[in-house]
């Protein structure tokens, strides 16, 4: 299941070649309140995503979306690694995810909150299941996530 919204539906059309490229669509956000859209795509891969890959994708993804036309408004399109504290956007991911640290934030208000950060401990029943620092569990909806990210912290010693 995915989470995230595709307002162009550009999905199938960008999915394939990514693929073809050897990459992994991980997700897309699009934000379409301006003048001007702005569409993310993140792209993945088991040896990691460099400058140069993104530059490729991007060049490629340019050239389809450019012939196909699928997006009605001026646009800028940005490819991206989802990085360490990589955005989930597929049930998948949060299954992946369990067991890390994860913050979300939710359409609306869970319990009074809506940014909730902590331990995902499960996905079951179209829910995910996250424990605070404080011992507080919160059973959300994932028709409630409006967004989710792993939440690494890393530590340099002194």
């Amino acid at each position: 299941m995915i989470l995230y919204k595709d307002p162009f539906g550009i999905t199938p059309i960008i999915e394939p070649v990514i693929m073809a490229m050897g990459y992994e669509l991980w997700g897309l956000e699009c934000q379409t309140g301006t003048r001007v859209a702005r569409v993310r795509i993140y792209i993945d891969c088991n040896t990691g995503v460099t400058l140069e890959d993104c530059s490729r994708v991007s060049q490629r993804l340019s050239a389809v979306l450019g012939a196909q036309d699928p997006i009605t408004m001026p646009y800028t399109l940005e490819i991206s690694s989802p990085g360490i504290n990589r955005p989930l956007f597929t049930i998948e991911q949060m299954q992946g995810a369990v067991g890390n640290k994860i913050k979300i934030r939710t359409l609306w208000p869970i319990e009074e909150r809506r940014n909730i950060g902590g331990i995902l401990a499960a996905v079951k029943d179209e829910k995910i299941i996250i424990k605070t620092d404080s011992e507080d569990t919160f059973a959300v909806p994932v028709n409630a996530i409006r967004n989710a990210k792993l939440d690494i912290e890393i530590k340099f010693n002194d």
